[in-house]
């Protein structure tokens, strides 16, 4: 038996529809979608090894020792989902498709559309340390708002988040570009950033390296 060396991961960015586990008033009021989250397949270990790893540098070293908690006995495949949902806080739960509820398994049609990602190893390491470094920051409700609005607020720090906020800043923190107001974006406008992506990617194969614009 041999041991497969992954130098690439895919990460799954996921756009929530208002249904199932999403579907109430509030999240009628965007564009088409009114969530977006990322999630990717590791294995217990090493998800330990990095929750261990960045635990002192997390705003909140009581959720990650949580998430250390409940994978301490568990080997083999895992999938991490990071995200925050409206008036909670910047959080991480773990996905099987061993369960019904939509909330709990990979994400899938009919509640999400998938863009997959491919990141390096390297990337990722610096995307599980960008996220656990900020579990528990709480939500931004004023920007989450003026997103629907011809206005936003200056952002001075990362202290609070949205959804589209968070995932767009956790890939910039890993060498993505996006010519866009981060702290003005719904999750539909982060669909359509990445839908671009994905398409110079493809073309990018044979002419070069991609930047999203």
């Amino acid at each position: 038996m041999f041991k497969l060396i992954y130098t690439i991961m895919q990460l799954d960015v996921s756009f929530a529809k208002p249904v199932g586990p999403y579907r109430n008033p509030i999240n009628h009021l965007p564009d088409k979608y009114c969530h977006v989250e990322l999630s990717f397949h590791t294995t217990a270990k090493t998800f330990r090894r990095q929750l261990t790893k960045y635990i002192e540098g997390s705003h909140a070293p009581e959720d990650v020792q949580s998430l250390i908690n409940r994978i301490r006995r568990i080997n083999g495949e895992i999938i991490v989902c990071f995200f925050i949902n409206w008036g909670d806080k910047v959080s991480c739960r773990y996905l099987s498709d061993l369960i019904d509820d939509a909330y709990l398994r990979p994400p899938e049609s009919p509640v999400y559309d998938n863009i997959p990602i491919k990141i390096s190893m390297d990337q990722s390491e610096k995307l599980v340390k960008y996220y656990i470094k900020n579990l528990g920051k709480s939500y931004d409700y004023a920007r989450a708002m003026l997103s629907m609005c011809p206005f936003t607020l200056r952002r001075s720090d990362e202290d609070k988040f949205y959804c589209s906020q968070l995932v767009l800043y956790s890939l910039m923190n890993i060498g993505f570009e996006f010519d866009c107001n981060v702290d003005h974006v719904l999750p539909v406008d982060v669909y359509r950033l990445l839908e671009k992506h994905c398409i110079k990617d493809t073309d990018d194969d044979i002419n070069g390296s991609s930047r999203t614009e």
